[in-house]
């Protein structure tokens, strides 16, 4: 693999003329930052420069290019969380295509309507990775399969899918970087059309509150294909060193965390509850920021993490529509419970049913406004403006603002439990129940009721040892509303989540 860059850049042939494009930024880190390390795999060690990494994502720009890849055009990457991950998704920006991430989690089923939703024209998979079927009436597309030979990204195969599928005329003027889909935790999922200008906007307005820098060491431990857009390539300007934990046990971690002096964590709840259940520790020294994402967390398990660690668990708001308005990094004196005030760029305020703006204190749907914003829907397609009302983007989630501004977070409108005319958001059972000893996770939901309108029910996964199932029901009757308390609770292996490790409800 070469050793660097030879000082040159892709000469305008992998990039579009005139347009920004997000692969840019790794060569400009390059040139400053070519012998640094940019991405370490924890588990066996190996390492990639910020040199290295340039000149394999120009290497595999080329390869798309000599196969007929043209700017715009929406090719997918099927590719495990590893270090071929990165060079892989620069070199599909560099070579101007649009790129469209498919998690190795998902089904066949799940891949195939990504496949139509986007009509996809063609894929990048690893060496695993069974090749994509074709698009109808187009039996002979994916026939022969060009290889990449040689460089990080060596066995990666490319194959068309429907090289002539056309997207909408609008969608040629927006400067796609990516197409992400929405987690579809109370629905289905959406393909989110996300320009190069925007996720350069996102990774602006996270930087001035995260303030990464060369000398950070970002243990990461989320799947790639949902976070790469901002987050990674935020790491990749700062010049960053990534460290990539294919292991994601608790304590496989920890044990990164400390043995490589991680200065970043960024993870989900899931893993910072886990984290914190390991009981007593020594501090995790290194740790200046941790961020915690995808889902709510809950105050215990931020406090259980702090009590064991040491270290402040910080939360931000983040969803692919808007990237990440607001941020806590738990270091300023806002309540745990907040996600933070908005960052620089962006405007968040919230509003009622009817569209009004609400005071502080106030219960009401989340709107975002800023330079981040996606730029549209792609299946039915929808541009920004369609869907936004003077700028301001409607989440679909409800919280409210307090009077320092800072974002408090409740729950998905959709998914509102209404008893008998009272409302309330399955996140606040859900925290009452994972209180409870015994308990490892739960899943509180709406069932429908001939009397009541619904019920609440909730699943549980329970610790080996077991759980007193009436001892918990008394537990959230001390605690909750008579309403909210669970009228059943089941015992399950697991709750069921969607790809992105949401709850599903």
């Amino acid at each position: 693999m070469p050793g660097g860059r030879r000082g040159r850049r892709p000469g305008g042939r992998a990039l579009r003329g005139g347009a920004m494009n997000l692969a840019e930024i790794l060569f400009a880190t390059a040139e400053r930052h070519s012998p640094r390390r940019a991405v370490t795999d924890v588990r066996s060690g190996r390492s990639v420069s910020y040199g290295q990494l340039a000149s394999e994502a120009e290497r595999l720009a080329a390869f798309l290019k000599a196969e007929g890849v043209e700017p715009g055009q929406r090719i997918g990457l099927l590719a495990p969380n590893d270090l071929t991950y990165l060079p892989a998704a620069f070199g599909l920006l560099a070579a101007g295509a649009c790129f469209v991430p498919l998690a190795s989690n998902l089904t066949p089923t799940e891949i195939a309507e990504i496949v139509r939703e986007v009509q996809l024209n063609g894929c990048l998979s690893w060496p695993k990775a069974a090749p994509l079927p074709s698009a109808p009436g187009h039996a002979d597309a994916s026939a022969r399969r060009a290889v990449v030979k040689g460089g990080e990204c060596e066995g990666y195969a490319f194959q068309w899918i429907d090289r002539r599928a056309e997207a909408p005329v609008e969608f040629t003027k927006l400067n796609a970087a990516f197409i992400r889909f929405t987690s579809g935790t109370t629905a289905r999922s959406k393909g989110v059309v996300l320009s190069h200008e925007a996720t350069a906007a996102r990774v602006e307005a996270s930087d001035r509150v995260l303030k990464f820098s060369e000398e950070d060491r970002i243990l990461w431990v989320l799947p790639l294909a949902y976070h790469f857009a901002v987050t990674i390539t935020a790491y990749v300007r700062a010049g960053s060193h990534i460290l990539l934990c294919p292991d994601t046990l608790p304590k496989a971690i920890v044990d990164a965390a400390r043995r490589l002096r991680a200065s970043v964590l960024y993870a989900a709840p899931l893993h910072f509850e886990r984290m914190g259940n390991l009981g007593p520790s020594d501090p995790l020294s290194s740790i200046r920021v941790t961020l915690s994402t995808a889902a709510p967390i809950a105050p215990v398990v931020m406090e259980r993490f702090e009590s064991v660690y040491g270290v402040p668990v910080g939360q931000a708001y983040g969803i692919i529509e808007a990237g990440l308005p607001c941020i806590n990094l738990g270091t300023e004196g806002l309540p745990a419970t907040s996600v933070g005030r908005p960052v620089p760029g962006y405007a968040v305020a919230i509003f009622s049913d009817d569209g009004k703006l609400l005071p502080p204190e106030t219960l009401g749907e989340i709107g975002v406004r800023g330079d981040g914003l996606f730029s549209a829907y792609y299946s039915p397609w929808r541009l920004r403006e369609q869907v936004a009302s003077e700028g301001w983007f409607l989440t679909g989630d409800f919280g409210f603002l307090d009077r320092s501004g800072a974002l408090h977070l409740k729950g998905r409108k959709k998914a509102l439990i209404l008893v008998a005319g009272l409302k309330f958001f399955p996140e606040e059972v859900e925290d009452c129940i994972n209180q409870f000893p015994g308990i490892k996770e739960s899943r509180v939901f709406g069932r429908p009721h001939a009397r009541m309108g619904e019920v609440p029910c909730a699943e549980v996964v329970v610790d080996p040892a077991g759980c007193d199932l009436d001892a918990l029901r008394s537990h959230c009757a001390r605690a909750l509303s008579s309403y909210k308390v669970p009228l059943e609770f089941t015992v399950v292996d697991a709750v069921p989540r969607t790809p992105s490790g949401k709850i599903r409800r």
